[in-house]
């Protein structure tokens, strides 16, 4: 009853001009319920999963592997990028013979074992990073590798787990990249189903499973890079590609597609600068994709683009 009323008298100030001779009358503002309302994709949000840019902290687990070789020499070798590289090793000394770099800080951090690092010293080693890379592994089938503790279920998904949850108690993470394997999805099938005879493949799946639960929590963006078996130097796994120096052939191509679909050799070159790519290319936000290489010219900038986008 009291809102019809008022109607009439909202009528009559309507119809007044806003300005008159020695008198002026404005209606005031009214903020209506849909003004003002932010979308999900605001600055914040954007901000959070934005590529890595110059002078920013990267982390690499994993750096005196072939594929971590390759990634921490093609960040540091970035024209007018200048990362500041971290290496995460669980023998320092031997992390800077390899890596040869004396810009490149080494934290020495043992991942299993009695000795492995704590929850805290993790988080150390990520602090005021924006960009995670996370390349670490053993071999499929028990060697001398697994000494120590180092099998798949504590590497590939334990110690993997860790750093992930480490990182997302790190406010300044924006992009994690895990390297896992095809064939993580597809252990039913040959040739995976003999790969994961000692569960290499079951611990990959899980540790992906964990570094989308901590980006889902933290907001920062995730990629999982699956690539074939791989292949050319450097060459630091017990395996035929290491014994018969596969090289896989004089090219950069690769084929790249979501999910884990692919299958065939991947060269550890072509497959680090994936990584790279996943940390610096705006198009690649919140992607698990896998990967093998052809013998067509490496993929440009754009390329790589093209490819995340059409994921």
């Amino acid at each position: 009853m009291m809102r019809n009323s008022l109607l009439p008298i909202l009528l009559i100030a309507l119809q007044l001009p806003l300005c008159c001779t020695g008198f002026a009358f404005q209606l005031p503002k009214i903020q209506m319920p849909w003004e003002g309302v932010t979308t999900s994709t605001s600055s914040s949000t954007t901000n959070k999963k934005s590529p890595i840019k110059s002078n920013d902290k990267v982390v690499i687990f994993g750096a005196t592997g072939g594929v971590g070789q390759l990634v921490t020499k093609k960040l540091s070798a970035r024209d007018g990028k200048n990362y500041q590289l971290t290496i995460a090793a669980r023998d320092a000394a031997r992390a800077k013979e390899t890596l040869d770099n004396d810009n490149i800080d080494v934290v020495e951090l043992n991942l299993v074992g009695d000795n492995k690092a704590t929850d805290a010293e993790l988080q150390a080693a990520i602090e005021g990073a924006t960009g995670v890379v996370v390349s670490v592994g053993t071999t499929a089938f028990p060697t001398k590798r697994w000494d120590g503790g180092n099998n798949p279920k504590a590497i590939d998904m334990e110690a993997v787990t860790r750093i992930a949850n480490a990182a997302s108690n790190v406010e300044s993470v924006r992009r994690m990249v895990l390297l896992t394997s095809v064939g993580v999805s597809r252990t039913k099938q040959m040739p995976f189903l003999i790969l994961n005879l000692f569960g290499v493949l079951d611990a990959k799946r899980a540790g992906e499973d964990a570094v989308k639960s901590a980006a889902g929590e933290a907001g920062f963006s995730y990629s999982i890079v699956r690539p074939g078996r791989l292949v050319g130097g450097p060459y630091t796994n017990l395996d035929l590609a290491n014994l018969f120096k596969i090289e896989g052939g004089a090219e950069n191509g690769v084929d790249v597609a979501g999910g884990d679909v692919l299958l065939g050799d991947c060269k550890r070159d072509a497959c680090a600068e994936a990584v790279v790519q996943c940390l610096e290319n705006k198009s690649c936000v919140d992607l698990e994709f896998s990967l093998v290489s052809n013998e067509d010219t490496a993929l440009t900038n754009d390329g790589w683009s093209s490819a995340f986008t059409s994921m």
